[in-house]
């Protein structure tokens, strides 16, 4: 019975520390767009990842994008994001894009059209909260 309890804590422990990654997610892609420093990136790799998406519209693939800027002090910072696209529209490689980074941590950084506020910052900061809500309500 001990045993039981102390693993249904651990779960439970696990499934709210994912929910408040969901939260620090949204929160970060939100405040990048509202507060980070806006820089140019060049695209340095575009590949596809696994075979065609298994969705109701045939022909599409994740693409994996990987950039890298510049800081003023002359650092070099990379990164990447994935993207969901038939291919066509998709940047190449050597070409330039808008990223946007924190000034205190560049680390943390996205392309500047993933920080503008949308539908996939609510989700995740609902997602988020239902797992806390869920995972720490109280039963009687």
């Amino acid at each position: 019975m001990k045993k039981k309890k102390i693993r249904s804590i651990g779960i439970r422990i696990l499934i709210t520390v994912i929910g408040i990654m969901f939260i620090l997610w949204g929160l970060s892609t939100l405040a990048l767009g509202a507060f980070g420093v806006k820089e140019t990136a060049l695209i340095t790799n575009v590949r596809r990842e696994g075979g065609e998406r298994s969705e109701a519209t045939p022909g599409r693939y994740t693409y994996v994008v990987s950039y890298t800027f510049k800081l003023e002090d002359g650092r070099s910072i990379d990164g990447f994001t994935k993207k969901i696209s038939d291919g066509v529209f998709i940047k190449h490689p050597n070409t330039v894009t808008a990223v946007k980074y924190f000034s205190f941590f560049p680390y943390i950084n996205a392309l500047e059209e993933e920080t503008k506020p949308g539908l996939s910052q609510i989700i995740y900061l609902v997602i988020g909260g239902f797992l806390i809500v869920a995972m720490n309500k109280k039963t009687d």
